[in-house]
C-alpha cells in the first residue's frame, strides 16, 4: 500500500467534521499530537497525547448542531492549511471564521494550531451552550481552572453527586467556582467527557471519572447543566453509584 500523504491526511480530516464521522478519526491522530484550541486568549488551550487530542475532536465532529464548511486548503509538505468557516446556527451571523495550521508524520497527525476571526473569547451573551459547555469540559480535561472565569452566572447553584440523598448544595457563583476550581485543579483526577446533547438551554453531558489505575478507580455520571446568557446557571450531578 502507499504511504498516505499530507493530502490525503488533511481531505479526510476535513470529511470528519463534514460528515460528522467522529469514528474515522480514530486512524489519522499521531501518538504524540498536540493541538492549540483558538479559546481562550491569549493562547488557546493546549491539548496533548492522542487520547487527549481524539477526545476534543470526536466530540466536535459528533455535535450535529454545527456545520464545518473547508473553505481553502493549502499543502507543502508536511505541512497544511486549512482555512475554514464554522456555523452554530442557520443565520449567516451565526458562524465563524478560522484556520488550523497542521504538520503530518509518518501518515499521522501530529500538530494542529487553531486561530479564528474573533480572537478570545466572546462575550457572554454571544457564547453558544456547546462553546460554554466545551470550554467547561476543558477545565477540567485540561485541569485548568482559569478556563472557569467569566462562565458561572452570580446565581449559580451546583447539586454535587453526593451525598445521598439529595447531593452537597452549593449557592452563587463565588461557592460554585470554587468547589470547580478546586476539582479542576486536582491532577490526581482524570476527566473524560463523553458525547454530550443540548435541549436549549440544557446540557446533558455523561463522564467517567478515573482517580487510579485499578479497575475500580472510576466511576461513571452525568451533568446536566443549564446555561442561560452565555453562562452556568445550574449543575446537578449523578454517578452510577
Amino acid at each position: 500500500m502507499s504511504p498516505r500523504t499530507t493530502a490525503d491526511i488533511i481531505d479526510r480530516f476535513n470529511r470528519v467534521f463534514i460528515d460528522h464521522d467522529a469514528a474515522a478519526l480514530t486512524d489519522l491522530i499521531g501518538a504524540n499530537c498536540v493541538m492549540e484550541a483558538i479559546q481562550p486568549a491569549p493562547d488557546g488551550a493546549r491539548t496533548e497525547g492522542r487520547a487527549d487530542c481524539l477526545a476534543f475532536w470526536q466530540a466536535l465532529a459528533a455535535d450535529r448542531s454545527t456545520r464545518f464548511e473547508p473553505e481553502e486548503v493549502t499543502v507543502s509538505g508536511e505541512r497544511a492549511t486549512i482555512r475554514w468557516r464554522y456555523h452554530f446556527g442557520d443565520d449567516p451571523s451565526d458562524s465563524v471564521r478560522g484556520v488550523t495550521l497542521l504538520r503530518v508524520s509518518d501518515g499521522l497527525i501530529v500538530e494542529a494550531l487553531g486561530y479564528s476571526k474573533t480572537g478570545g473569547v466572546p462575550p457572554a451573551a454571544e457564547r453558544t451552550a456547546r462553546e460554554v459547555l466545551d470550554r467547561y469540559n476543558d477545565a477540567f480535561r485540561l485541569h485548568d481552572p482559569e478556563l472557569l472565569n467569566d462562565l458561572i452566572a452570580d446565581d449559580c447553584v451546583i447539586e454535587d453527586s453526593g451525598p445521598a440523598p439529595d447531593g452537597a448544595r452549593r449557592e452563587g457563583g463565588r461557592a460554585c467556582l470554587a468547589r470547580w476550581s478546586e476539582l479542576a485543579g486536582n491532577r490526581a483526577l482524570r476527566f473524560t467527557p463523553e458525547t454530550a446533547e443540548i435541549h436549549g438551554d440544557l446540557a446533558v453531558q455523561p463522564w467517567s471519572l478515573q482517580w487510579g489505575d485499578g479497575a475500580q478507580d472510576r466511576v461513571r455520571g452525568v451533568n446536566l447543566i443549564r446555561i442561560r446568557d452565555g453562562r452556568i446557571v445550574e449543575a446537578r450531578g449523578y454517578v452510577k453509584s
